[in-house]
């Protein structure tokens, strides 16, 4: 009978090995990348991550949840992956970075007149500026920005938004003057049918760097990490990724899919 309990025990354990489902933190909408509409979820971050799931043998579970809430759950062992995340030291600790998936690019988006001059931040350092500045709680956008915002005097003109869609808003109803936006995103927000930027311009490069897929550490074997970083370069290199990248480009503006450039442990 001993013998059969743990015949058991090592069968549900062996299955339980072998099923998979990555359980993704996802956020409102935020086009072209994460589209939420009737109750499912489509864009370029859920179709490419899709595919990688297929191609390992592994299934997707999309948890709703505002960016800096997706990073605590991520800690708790309650997430298994974010997308669009950029690389640091300190989130290594708890990451492995698969992809990119894009080269982002970060401008400030905004009234031309409620910034008179700004062209960049080391400007904005030295002189601070008139315009309120939305942006993402708990995304990063470069070392230049920590040190301003770090700064007490200059830190007072931002305002820290747990999500892209209300970002957007405080920005359309005048509640701030500019937002920290992907270009990309931008293009699509603009494009957006009865949705009016009469007046908002990306009026400089804030800060640009490679994002990925962030792998749970502390949720997924390193085997299956492995598994995950060599699907991607394969469904790289058979041009599966960049034939649903182009079904996302914009006549006004195109990007490409980096290369792949996987940080694993060492």
């Amino acid at each position: 009978m001993k013998l059969f309990l743990a015949a058991i025990v090592c069968l549900l354990l062996s299955f339980r090995s072998q099923s998979c489902t990555l359980r993704m933190g996802i956020e409102t909408s935020f086009a072209p990348y994460i589209i939420h509409q009737d109750k499912s979820w489509s864009g370029l971050n859920v179709e490419l991550l899709t595919r990688l799931a297929k191609e390992v043998g592994c299934s997707l579970e999309f948890i709703h949840s505002p960016w800096l809430r997706s990073l605590k759950l991520i800690e708790q062992g309650e997430l298994d992956v974010l997308s669009h995340l950029s690389y640091n030291a300190e989130r290594s600790q708890q990451f492995v970075f698969i992809g990119p998936h894009q080269q982002e690019v970060i401008y400030l988006v905004g009234k031309t007149e409620a910034f008179p001059g700004l062209t960049n931040l080391t400007q904005l350092k030295r002189s601070g500026t008139s315009g309120i500045i939305a942006l993402l709680n708990g995304a990063y956008y470069g070392d230049e920005l920590d040190s301003i915002l770090n700064d007490a005097k200059n830190r007072t003109r931002f305002v820290f938004i747990r999500g892209n869609e209300d970002k957007q808003a405080l920005l359309l109803n005048g509640r701030v003057h500019g937002v920290l936006e992907d270009i990309v995103a931008y293009h699509y927000w603009k494009k957006q049918a009865g949705l009016s930027t009469v007046g908002l311009e990306p009026l400089f490069e804030v800060y640009q760097s490679p994002v990925y897929f962030g792998f749970n550490r502390h949720t997924l074997s390193p085997e299956r990490l492995e598994q995950l970083a060599k699907a991607w370069q394969h469904l790289y290199d058979n041009g599966e990724l960049g034939r649903i990248v182009k079904r996302y480009q914009l006549a006004e503006y195109q990007f490409s899919l980096p290369a792949p450039a996987p940080r694993l442990p060492q």
